[in-house]
């Protein structure tokens, strides 16, 4: 493979990664959530989003509004 091959590969590769799914609770980073369920249970919701998306709210401390999904969970 050519330098320029392996360098579309790598640019390719990290993309690829970007859209591998994070698991995120509170929707964001750092954020608080959690809420009283049915008989003594507490509820969080939490996102399915981009390992990219992941990363950018981690430095913005904020959220950016994409995810794969969105659900809450109660234990």
């Amino acid at each position: 493979m050519t330098s320029r091959g392996t360098r579309i590969s790598f640019v390719i590769a990290i993309l690829l990664v970007c859209l591998l799914p994070k698991r995120t609770e509170c929707s964001y980073p750092g954020a608080s959530c959690g809420h009283a369920g049915r008989g003594r249970t507490t509820c969080t919701d939490f996102d399915i989003e981009p390992l990219g998306f992941y990363l950018i709210e981690v430095v913005a401390e904020r959220n950016i509004g994409f995810a794969y999904t969105h659900d809450e969970e109660c234990h």
